[in-house]
């Protein structure tokens, strides 16, 4: 009975359904009121990943009409394969000594993503070279006062409760306007609803285009093959993982 409901549902809520029931038979189990938990012997499916990669032609295609400040995303995320919210993160004050230090936020939880689920937050200090050098200096604000390196001056000066300045770029914001912008320039024509790639799927190209010049992005991006042993406690040195850019930008 537990597998004909299961089977109603898509692979995802099946497996989150699946995970809830187990749970709950446990404790049913536990407490003498069920023999056994049905729920575990029903099987997982395989949820079959629908978003696509970025090809280097597309973002290229994507990047020539996007507004200068979207321009500067993709090319740091492409540059340090960083994720889309310490992107946006990013502050003037967090460059210093040749060095972008980013203490990485927390990774998500998408088990589709063999990028995000390894070890997720880390402190990482990526030297900077000539070509980042270039993308933070088209970053610089002209006669503007503004603390994110990645910002923009609004059509309409609000206030905004989840703003800290009111030229910051928020992430859902960042994921809104890029998906307009692939759409706008028919980057992937070919390709509708969840197959498009987002913003985040430029980590996955960086991370390819650093493997196919010889360099390792695995620093870079924050993982590692072996689990940290250090915890990074409150009252504890933050311990900076110093890494270097491996490619050059693409884009002529």
């Amino acid at each position: 009975m537990v597998n004909d409901q299961l089977d109603e549902l898509t692979p995802s809520n099946r497996k989150a359904i699946r995970s809830l029931l187990c749970n709950i038979f446990d404790v049913a189990m536990s407490k003498g009121i069920c023999p056994d938990n049905p729920a575990r012997i029903t099987l997982t499916k395989h949820v079959q990943r629908q978003r696509k990669r970025h090809t280097l032609a597309g973002l290229q295609q994507i990047r020539a009409h996007s507004p200068l400040w979207l321009q500067n995303a993709i090319d740091l995320s492409l540059l340090t394969t960083q994720r889309r919210t310490d992107i946006v993160a990013l502050r003037w004050t967090d460059i210093y000594d040749g060095y972008i230090h980013i203490a990485q936020q927390k990774t998500t939880t998408d088990s589709l993503d063999e990028f995000e689920v390894m070890e997720g937050a880390g402190y990482v200090r990526i030297k900077i070279d000539t070509e980042l050098q270039k993308v933070l200096d088209r970053c610089k604000p002209d006669k503007l006062l503004t603390p994110f390196v990645i910002h923009q001056i609004p059509k309409r000066k609000t206030k905004n409760a989840n703003k800290e300045h009111w030229t910051q770029i928020l992430p859902q914001y960042l994921s809104e306007e890029f998906l307009r912008i692939v759409k706008r320039a028919k980057a992937y024509p070919d390709l509708k609803g969840r197959q498009i790639p987002t913003f985040h799927e430029i980590r996955a190209l960086a991370i390819f285009l650093h493997k196919k010049a010889g360099r390792s992005a695995q620093a870079l991006a924050g993982h590692s093959s072996v689990k940290m042993t250090e915890h990074y406690e409150a009252g504890h040195e933050i311990v900076w993982n110093d890494v270097d850019v491996g490619i050059a930008l693409p884009f002529a």
